[in-house]
C-alpha cells in the first residue's frame, strides 16, 4: 500500500495560518481596521480596547457601510472591493487591498460584524467564532460599521503565549492609533482601553496640528514644515529642529501615498540629512508624506503591508535626503547653499536595502541648538584673564591653535552646565559682549537677555569641518606640498589597512605614496594645518583607520570629522582677544554653527531669568 505524504491543508487550518501573517498582535487587528474605515471614507473612528486589546478589541466608523450581502463576503478569505485582476495592483490608492484582515481576524476570535449603508433602513449583524458563522440577523445602528473581536487567538493558544504584557499590547495600540492619526489629520480618532479615555483627536486643520494634538505643545513647537519635490515625487510633511532630540527612532513616521510605512531606504536618508547635527545614539523627530506614481512602488510585498518596494530608490532617497539637508540648512540661518552628500558613496547606499522593516536610520543622530539670530552690533569686551599662560600660535583657516597650555576644568562645571539650556534664539556670536574665557575652554559671551557659554573645542571644529567639507566638494582639500618628502613608518599589522585607505586620505589632502612594504612618502598635507601639524594629524588618524566608522561606505565623511577634530582647538587654552573675535566670526558664517560636527552643542545660554530664579530674585 502506497501512503501518501502529500495533503490538502483543512480550510480552518489554512485560515489560522494566514492569519498568523496579517494578525501579529492586536495592534495588527486594529491598523487592519482602522485602515478599512479610512477606505469607508470615515470622518470619525473610534476604538475600543479591554486586557490590551485580548479581551475585546473594537472598531467604530461612520464611513459608507456594507450591504448585507457585501458583509457576508467580506468575512471570507480575499474578499475584496478593492483590486479584481493582477494588474489592478500597479494602481493601487487604497489602504486595503489583499482581502484578508477581517477573515483573517474572524478565524483566531470571537468576532460579531455590524454595518449599514445610509440608504438602507436597518443593518446588518453578524456572529462568527474561529472563522465560523454563527448567527445573522438584522439590527438597528447608525450608518457605518463596527467590528468586534473578543478573545483574539482563543483557538491558538501557541500564539496567545508569544503575546507580551497586557500595557506592552496596549501601548502598541496607542503607537498604531497615532501613527494612522497622523496621516488622517481631518479625520477624528478616539481611543478607549479598559473603560478610560486614552486619545481624543478632534478633526485638524494641518498636521502640525494633529502632531500638536498626538505629542502636545511642546513637541509641535519645535517642528518645522518641510516641501520639495523630485523626479515624480511629491515630499511634504514635519520634522524636528536639530536642537531635538530622542533617545530612539519612535518619532520617526514616514509614509507613502498615505501609507505607514519602515522603510531602510527612507530612515536612511533621514539619518543622513541629520549626519553631523547629533551625536551617536541619538534621533530627531519626523513625520514624511511622500507621493508617488503608484506604477513606481509596490505595496504588495509584506502581508502586513509595512513595506514597499520603489523602482527608482536612488531617486527618492536623493529627494528626501536634499529636501531634509535644504530645510535644515535653512533653520541654522547658514549663509551658503544645501548641502549635498559628500561622495556618491552615501547616494549608493539607497540602492540596498530598501523595503525592509528597522527601528533606526544607519546614521545616528541628535541634539544641536537654535542659531542666534542676527542682531545690532555691540560694543566688544573682553575681559583678560591675569597671567594666562603662553599659546603656541600657528595660523590655521586664520584661527589655528596647536601647542598646549595645562588647565583642567573645576567639577563644577559639570553642575553649571547642567542648569542651562541649548535652546532659544541668540544674536549672531560676534555681536555678542566678550566676557573672557571660562575654565580654559568656554568663551563666555553676554547680551542684554542672558550669559551664553561657547564651547570653543566645538566651535572651532563646526568651522574646520566646513571649510574642508566645501573644498572636497569642489575638488579635493587644498594641499600644502613638503619641502621635503617625509617618510612614515607603519606597523606591518597596519599597512594593508593604510593601502586601502590611500584614495580617501588622498581625497582629504594627504599626498601620500607606497615607499616599500610597510612605509608611506608623504609629500604634501591640508594647507589648512600648515606641513608639521598635516604629518602629526595624518599620524593620528593612522591610528584610527582600524575602527569600524572609517572602514564604513560613510568613511570618508568619518575621516573628515576626525580630521576637522584633530585640527581644532581644544579645550584648555587660553586665547586672545584677536582669535576669540576670528572664532566667532569665523563661526557666524558657517552653516550649521550650532553645533560640531559630531552633534555636541556648540553653546549653552543661562539666560536671565534662569540666573535670577537661581537667586531667588
Amino acid at each position: 500500500m502506497v501512503e501518501h505524504l502529500i495533503h490538502i491543508l483543512p480550510e480552518r487550518v489554512a485560515s489560522q495560518i494566514a492569519a498568523g501573517e496579517v494578525v501579529e498582535r492586536p495592534a495588527s487587528a486594529v491598523k487592519e481596521l482602522i485602515e478599512n474605515g479610512l477606505d469607508a471614507g470615515a470622518g470619525a473612528i473610534t476604538v475600543e480596547i479591554a486586557a490590551g486589546g485580548t479581551a475585546l478589541l473594537a472598531v467604530s466608523d461612520d464611513g459608507c457601510g456594507m450591504s448585507p450581502h457585501d458583509a457576508v463576503l467580506a468575512l471570507r478569505r480575499h474578499a475584496t472591493s478593492k483590486i479584481r485582476e493582477a494588474a489592478d495592483l500597479v494602481a493601487v490608492h487604497t489602504m486595503g487591498f489583499r482581502g484578508e484582515a477581517l477573515a483573517a481576524i474572524a478565524s483566531v476570535s470571537r468576532l460579531e460584524l455590524k454595518t449599514r449603508r445610509p440608504e438602507d433602513l436597518a443593518g446588518i449583524w453578524i456572529s462568527v467564532e474561529g472563522g465560523e458563522e454563527r448567527g445573522r440577523q438584522e439590527c438597528a445602528m447608525a450608518p457605518g460599521s463596527r467590528i468586534e473581536a473578543r478573545e483574539l487567538f482563543f483557538n491558538t493558544p501557541a500564539r496567545l503565549k508569544f503575546l507580551r504584557t497586557t500595557a506592552t499590547e496596549q501601548g502598541a495600540v496607542v503607537e498604531v492609533v497615532q501613527r494612522l492619526a497622523l496621516a488622517a489629520p481631518r479625520i477624528a480618532f478616539e481611543l478607549i482601553a479598559d473603560g478610560r479615555r486614552l486619545l481624543e483627536l478632534a478633526p485638524a486643520t494641518s498636521a502640525l496640528e494633529r502632531w500638536r494634538q498626538v505629542f502636545g505643545a511642546k513637541s509641535a513647537a519645535s517642528m518645522m514644515a518641510v516641501a520639495g519635490r523630485g523626479p515624480g515625487i511629491g515630499l511634504e510633511g514635519l520634522i524636528s529642529h536639530s536642537q531635538e532630540s530622542f533617545p530612539s527612532a519612535r518619532l520617526l513616521y514616514t509614509y507613502v501615498n498615505g501609507r505607514a510605512v519602515r522603510d531602510r531606504m527612507l530612515l536612511r536618508a533621514i539619518g543622513n540629512a541629520y549626519a553631523t547635527l547629533m551625536p551617536k545614539g541619538r534621533y530627531p523627530a519626523a513625520a514624511l508624506f511622500l507621493t508617488v506614481r503608484p506604477q513606481e512602488v509596490d505595496v504588495n510585498v509584506h502581508p502586513m503591508k509595512a513595506e514597499v518596494r520603489f523602482r527608482n530608490a536612488g531617486a527618492l532617497f536623493e529627494t528626501v535626503y536634499g529636501v531634509l539637508r535644504e530645510h535644515l540648512l535653512g533653520a541654522a540661518g547658514a549663509d551658503s547653499s544645501p548641502a549635498v552628500p559628500l561622495s556618491a558613496e552615501l547616494a549608493s547606499e539607497a540602492q540596498t536595502g530598501s523595503g525592509e522593516a528597522v527601528g533606526a536610520p544607519a546614521h545616528d543622530v541628535t541634539a544641536a541648538i537654535v542659531p542666534p539670530a542676527e542682531a545690532p552690533a555691540r560694543p566688544l569686551r573682553l575681559v583678560a584673564l591675569s597671567n594666562p599662560p603662553p599659546v603656541a600660535w600657528q595660523p590655521t583657516l586664520g584661527l589655528g591653535y596647536r601647542g598646549s597650555a595645562p588647565c583642567e576644568a573645576p567639577a563644577a562645571a559639570a553642575s553649571l552646565v547642567s542648569a542651562g539650556t541649548m535652546a532659544g534664539a541668540l544674536p549672531a556670536y560676534s555681536q555678542l559682549r566678550v566676557m573672557g574665557q571660562l575654565f580654559c575652554g568656554y568663551i563666555a559671551l553676554e547680551d542684554d537677555d542672558g550669559l551664553v557659554l561657547v564651547d570653543q573645542h566645538a566651535a572651532h571644529e563646526r568651522v574646520t569641518f566646513e571649510r574642508l567639507k566645501a573644498q572636497l566638494e569642489q575638488g579635493g582639500v587644498e594641499v600644502q606640498n613638503q619641502l621635503i618628502p617625509r617618510t612614515l613608518e607603519l606597523n606591518p599589522a597596519r599597512a594593508a589597512q593604510v593601502g586601502g585607505a590611500l584614495p580617501r586620505l588622498r581625497a582629504l589632502g594627504f599626498q601620500l605614496e607606497p615607499f616599500g612594504p610597510s612605509t608611506l612618502l608623504l609629500k604634501g598635507t591640508p594647507a589648512v594645518f600648515g606641513a608639521e601639524g598635516g604629518v602629526e594629524l595624518l599620524r593620528e588618524m593612522i591610528e584610527e583607520l582600524g575602527e569600524p566608522q572609517a572602514q564604513a561606505p560613510s568613511g570618508l565623511e568619518h575621516l573628515l570629522k576626525q580630521l576637522a577634530c584633530h585640527g581644532s582647538v581644544r579645550v584648555g587654552r587660553v586665547l586672545k582677544g584677536a582669535e576669540i573675535d576670528a572664532l566667532l566670526a569665523d563661526l557666524d558664517r558657517t552653516p550649521f554653527k550650532a553645533n560640531c560636527p559630531h552633534g555636541r552643542p556648540t553653546h549653552i545660554r543661562f539666560s536671565r531669568g534662569q540666573i535670577e530664579r537661581m537667586f531667588r530674585r
